[in-house]
């Protein structure tokens, strides 16, 4: 019966230190991570502001100074979504430093509460793969938000939560790096269109011909500059995913000094993309 009991006594202690492995590299990784897609703050352009310099232009162009009302619903609706999305995965991670350290929850619910719908809007397309994505994400994060005070296990949570948060990661990045820069590729033709006709006109002297090309030029490193800002944001989300997949590929080993080290490297490539971003402005 002593041997028994000794035992019992030595599998619940094993126990109590499996519940209180220090997962501060996850926490760590999950901050940085935060940080990192924050930077979408720091966005200079957003779907709404292009149209609406798209419009100036036109309106420019066509020596119009009267009813010179845009039309961007379609596009103000983009960034919309793409807010959505966007708080949706930091809540995510939000949720991720809950359960790898109570201590550090800190959760804002209120904006998840809202339902996104397939459909067109703009120049972005939800289909049913984004909203269930969004739906099971932000249910999930709800769920650990309500249960918290009695720590989700990291297994479920990194378990359910990978494919949604995936999917909502690979919609953010498409839709900043290919469909907002794709307006900003054509916003910058329309420029270089437009001052052709004035560098070229002999008509004007040398050097207002000079100066034309010289706006031109500026406003053309103006959107480059913008288009390498979500390039990088871009490489900072891609570099979130790969965390996220190291980690789940990895739950049942998150004391292993390697993981521990790949995370750490991870975290540190974020938080220097993240710098690098902050000070673009």
């Amino acid at each position: 019966m002593k041997i028994f009991k000794t035992f019992l006594f030595a599998i619940s202690f094993m126990s109590l230190l499996m519940g209180c492995v220090n997962l501060g590299h996850v926490t760590n990784f999950s901050k940085t991570s935060i940080e990192a897609l924050q930077t979408y703050g720091n966005l200079s352009q957003s779907f709404t502001s292009v149209c609406t310099q798209d419009c100036e232009l036109k309106h420019i162009s066509n020596y119009n100074v009267y009813k010179t009302k845009c039309e961007c619903g379609g596009n103000v609706k983009a960034d919309s979504i793409t807010n959505a999305i966007y708080r949706a995965t930091v809540e995510y991670l939000h949720g991720l430093m809950a359960v790898s350290d109570k201590t550090s929850a800190k959760f804002e619910t209120a904006d998840l509460t809202n339902t996104l719908a397939t459909g067109n809007y703009g120049p972005i397309k939800l289909n049913s793969e984004d909203v269930a994505s969004y739906s099971k994400l932000t249910s999930l994060i709800l769920r650990a938000y309500s249960g918290i005070r009695s720590r989700k296990k990291i297994n479920s949570y990194v378990t359910e939560g990978h494919e949604p948060f995936q999917h909502l990661l690979y919609f953010l990045e498409f839709n900043l790096s290919q469909n907002l820069n794709g307006k900003l590729e054509v916003q910058k033709k329309s420029i270089q269109n437009f001052y052709f006709d004035f560098v070229h006109d002999t008509h004007l002297s040398s050097y207002e011909r000079t100066k034309f090309a010289e706006d031109y030029f500026e406003k053309k490193a103006t959107i480059e500059r913008h288009q390498n800002e979500l390039k990088l944001f871009g490489d900072l989300v891609n570099e979130v995913k790969e965390g996220h997949k190291l980690l789940l590929q990895n739950l049942d080993q998150l004391t292993d000094e390697e993981v521990k080290n790949n995370l750490a490297k991870t975290a540190q490539k974020l938080a220097l993309g993240a710098r690098i971003i902050s000070q673009l402005k």
